[in-house]
């Protein structure tokens, strides 16, 4: 096998289908829109450069960010315009690895911040406590030492929706990991990170519209929002590509100037 070779000279966006393939979450819903097609345009051709530049035969992109900015989203049209590239991808979604279905993590967050206060979630929240790391580097050492064929998490939002299947890596070339999660300094084996920043203002705004936990803009979840955004910032220097709310391609000390301005 070769290393990864897109001929972006010849390249045009395909028409999209009424349905393309997303993430593997059990229930996620993708719906694209033309924001969505305008950012993954956007990245293409920046993210298949970089693909062309590595000395690899795999790769692992994570398409990362705050809550509702539109990873599945982005991530599967990522993964859509490399298979009509003719580069084999797979979107695998990072939400399947929790130590606790939903509900249960929610309920341990809830049960930190009681028992040991900010200071308590902040060590908590995108932490080895609150995710399996260790078994998502395991999938991505195995995809990039050529596995054939993965088990892979599936985890939905009850107790009886947690199993493993096997899938076929055979023809894949290109992992794209879609996760809030898709820089954290725990995670291993990411050779080109984008990060679809937002604002805290604009994560807010994001995590309203789609409400699909209830209770969107309640404090506690606003503190939480409140520090995974600490988080991202200070994972954002690590990013190979960032993409800002509008569709712009930004610096890392563009995306710092957001926020300030903001506060």
């Amino acid at each position: 096998m070769s290393k990864i070779c897109i001929d972006l000279n010849n390249w045009q966006f395909p028409a999209l289908p009424g349905e393309i393939p997303h993430g593997d979450m059990p229930g996620d819903k993708v719906e694209i829109g033309e924001k969505h097609i305008r950012k993954a345009q956007t990245i293409f051709p920046l993210l298949a450069e970089k693909l062309n530049g590595l000395e690899t035969e795999r790769a692992v992109v994570s398409v990362y960010g705050g809550s509702g900015v539109g990873k599945s989203e982005i991530a599967s049209l990522l993964s859509f315009y490399l298979n009509a590239a003719g580069i084999g991808a797979y979107t695998l979604s990072g939400d399947n690895y929790p130590h606790r279905i939903p509900k249960y993590n929610d309920a341990m967050r809830q049960q930190v911040h009681e028992e040991k206060g900010d200071a308590g979630l902040r060590e908590y929240l995108g932490s080895e406590l609150e995710i399996n790391f260790k078994e998502v580097n395991e999938i991505l050492r195995q995809f990039h030492e050529g596995a054939e064929s993965i088990h892979l998490r599936r985890m939905g939002r009850t107790e009886t929706e947690l199993w493993y299947e096997p899938v076929d890596f055979s023809n894949v070339r290109v992992l794209v990991l879609e996760w809030t999660h898709g820089n954290n300094g725990n995670l291993r084996g990411v050779d080109i990170p984008v990060f679809l920043a937002s604002t805290p203002a604009e994560t807010l705004a994001h995590r309203i519209a789609r409400n699909r936990d209830g209770n969107p803009d309640s404090p506690f979840v606003t503190k939480v929002l409140e520090i995974e955004q600490d988080l991202l910032t200070s994972q954002g220097e690590r990013a190979s590509i960032i993409i800002s709310k509008d569709g712009d391609v930004i610096t890392f000390e563009d995306y710092l100037e957001k926020i300030r301005n903001e506060k």
